[in-house]
């Protein structure tokens, strides 16, 4: 009975211990009452003159970097060194500070994730009419996808020992041990593993350093352990008949979709997306200001658009896939049924007058005259169209993309009329030039109406290029 009343009044004080160091924690990362958070400047190195002796935490005889900040003299709090760090005198605590805090950070996902499941094991959930211990956690401002990972790592923690004294050394956070989990629970679901196998899948897959690596391993682990049988089905992540794709429009007008696909075909969507999304370099040799997201995006519309201007390709409809702007034929007058007499495309429906004259000039776009009432009167013009012998000469003569300091290739660029096509400009080599999207949509204005059209115009006059079509 001793014993036991010792153990609990010693674990009562120790979380008494960790509310005082929670409370001390804060109080170190509290600004100074009387003052505002000091601005994050930086000194210049001052000039140190070599003292006689070196007293500890001072700086080595000849060594021209800052001493200490004035006032260290252990009144210094956590918050001065966040705030208001010194350059170089202050790197030591700055590294010292992070590696206690990712320590710290572990040892916390740690003990909530045990705590968590020591709560399930309790029925504290059941008594709280709640359907698990992440629960819990969001009851207590934890976010849901944090929470969960926390309650997975709890359970997992008994079947995964080696991983469980690695986070209690303070040596592994909870997202890498619940990537080791589901990775073990992965290739546990294909092959039978004893318990040497399992230690020795944990242990492959704990030196691993991000959960994608880890996850990677893990499908690598359970592909390789699983015997060759035809009649096995087929990996979930290879069958394709579980291929979804989802494409919707928002009250804005613009795309939304969404796929899940097996890694052959996610395997050639990243090859053919790889060398598209990479950061280009600005005529200047500026940095690409565009996000990731947006390189991907352009990527994915130049594999689009690189597929529609091919001859080798499924038809649609007994024709070539291709896209079709409808236009009218005359403005509407007022009153009259202005959603009916706006420029439309094929699948996506109404564009700006500005949109539907940029892409007009796009060799891949068909244009259709419509009346009022919708009936076709004009079925595309050939003649406005780039035929690929023209397309080839331009290419010839443009190299690529012909705006000053750009230089992309000509499989990127599509020929543009310099004077637009709606301004009676005649398609031919001495009336067309290669862009390349960037630069077509740069500003959201057409070329035709800027400033560089005069000066590709010149440039194309004073070429003296010529070809034998």
């Amino acid at each position: 009975m001793e014993s036991t009343v010792s153990e609990a009044v010693g674990l009562d004080a120790f979380i008494c211990e960790i509310d005082g160091f929670v409370g001390t924690l804060i109080d170190q990362l509290a600004p100074p009452p009387t003052t505002s958070p000091p601005a994050v400047t930086v000194s210049p190195p001052a000039l140190v003159a070599p003292p006689t002796s070196s007293p500890p935490g001072s700086s080595p005889p000849g060594s021209s970097v800052p001493g200490p900040p004035d006032g260290d003299d252990g009144s210094r709090r956590l918050f001065d060194l966040l705030y208001n760090p010194t350059r170089v005198f202050d790197e030591p605590r700055l590294d010292a500070v992070l590696v206690a805090a990712v320590g710290l950070r572990n040892l916390a996902d740690h003990v909530l994730a045990s705590a968590t499941a020591a709560a399930e094991r309790a029925g504290v959930p059941t008594r709280r009419h709640l359907r698990s211990g992440a629960q819990l956690l969001t009851g207590l401002g934890v976010v849901p996808g944090t929470a969960y990972r926390l309650a997975r790592v709890g359970r997992a923690a008994h079947e995964l020992p080696a991983v469980t004294q690695a986070q209690r050394l303070a040596g592994m956070g909870a997202e890498l041990a619940d990537a080791i989990g589901v990775g073990v629970a992965h290739i546990g679901a294909r092959v039978d593993l004893d318990e040497q196998q399992r230690a020795d899948v944990v242990a492959t897959l704990m030196v691993q350093t991000t959960p994608g690596e880890v996850a990677k391993k893990a499908r690598a682990i359970a592909i390789a352990r699983t015997p060759d049988n035809p009649a096995s089905p087929v990996p979930v992540a290879e069958d394709e008949a579980l291929n979804e794709m989802t494409l919707t429009q928002g009250a804005d007008g613009c795309i939304v979709g969404s796929f899940d696909l097996d890694v052959v075909a996610g395997e050639e969507l990243h090859a053919a997306l790889d060398a598209l999304c990479r950061p280009v370099p600005g005529p200047d040799g500026s940095v690409d200001p565009r996000p990731v997201g947006k390189r991907r995006a352009d990527g994915f519309a130049q594999v689009i658009r690189a597929y529609l201007s091919g001859y080798e390709r499924p038809t649609s409809g007994g024709v070539l896939p291709h896209v079709s702007l409808i236009r009218p034929a005359t403005t509407p007058s007022w009153g009259s049924a202005v959603e009916q007499s706006v420029d439309q495309l094929g699948f996506t429906g109404p564009v700006t007058k500005k949109t539907a004259t940029l892409i007009s000039c796009d060799a891949t776009v068909d244009t259709i005259l419509v009346d009022g009432a919708g009936a076709p009167l004009d079925v595309g013009r050939m003649q406005r169209l780039f035929s690929p012998r023209i397309r080839k000469a331009l290419i010839a003569r443009d190299g690529g993309c012909a705006f000053p300091g750009c230089g992309r290739p000509a499989s990127w660029c599509d020929a543009h009329h310099i004077q637009a096509w709606e301004a009676d400009g005649v398609t031919s080599v001495d009336n067309g030039v290669m862009l390349c999207r960037l630069f077509r949509y740069r500003n959201n204005r057409h070329y035709a109406e800027s400033a560089v059209m005069p000066i590709l115009r010149e440039s194309v006059l004073v070429s003296g290029f010529s070809v034998e079509l």
